[in-house]
């Protein structure tokens, strides 16, 4: 069976009769049924679009089961939970979730997608969360070009806002910024960032080149890096 019979195009729906209609078919893609995801979509896009604030409450109600669920399987669950709640994982996964469709004006096609990307949202809202709180059980690292230690400079700080911002601005491309986040800010594997990217790359070949080009201009630019971080903490 292929969902509930369409009366009338999900455009035309009113808030509440795709409410009902989404539930009825989220339930049916949570069991692996052929389900009609267009509803989801259509609420995705008033959220989004139109800027509607009823339908972006709506969809964080549809979805924080999904949120939930995934927590419950991270690896990092555990470790997690010992810095923040769950509902403030809940809740910061959907602002990424909506600063990012916003800032990069992303449009999903299938329930499928839209869920892969939260869930992308998710998994960065953990990593940042252990990134954070480990800071303060790390030594120090040694002064960029110093020792030798060149890359770990990028990964271990990767996810302070000053430094991201600098590394932008010596990034040609939004293929080479996306893979430097999904990589080295989200701490994702190039086959990682194929599955939550779908359509975006070519293949694994494809970030590994990316990601050498960016290593390659980072260090070509350690010096610009290093004089702007200490111009900027006068």
């Amino acid at each position: 069976m292929m969902g509930i019979k369409m009366e009338k195009p999900p455009v035309e729906m009113t808030l509440a009769e795709l409410v009902t209609c989404c539930n009825q078919e989220m339930a049916r893609y949570r069991r692996k049924e052929p389900s009609n995801d267009q509803y989801s979509l259509e609420i995705l896009r008033r959220a989004v679009v139109n800027q509607d604030e009823q339908a972006w409450l709506v969809l964080q109600r549809l979805f924080s089961d999904n949120i939930r669920l995934w927590m419950g399987r991270h690896p990092n669950r555990e470790a997690a939970l010992r810095h923040e709640s769950e509902q403030s994982y809940i809740d910061d996964t959907f602002r990424r979730f909506w600063q990012a469709v916003s800032d990069q004006k992303l449009r999903f096609s299938t329930l499928g997608g839209a869920l892969s990307y939260l869930h992308l949202c998710l998994n960065c809202a953990i990593m940042d969360t252990l990134r954070a709180f480990s800071r303060s059980h790390i030594e120090p690292l040694p002064d960029y070009g110093q020792g030798g230690h060149e890359e770990p400079f990028v990964e271990d700080r990767y996810h302070e806002n000053e430094l991201w911002e600098i590394i932008k601005t010596i990034l040609p491309g939004e293929k080479e910024q996306r893979v430097a986040y999904l990589h080295f800010h989200c701490n994702l594997k190039p086959r990682e960032i194929i599955h939550y990217c779908p359509g975006e790359f070519s293949g694994e070949d494809e970030i590994y080149r990316l990601k050498r080009n960016i290593m390659e201009r980072i260090l070509r630019n350690s010096d610009k890096i290093r004089w702007r971080m200490s111009y900027n903490e006068r």
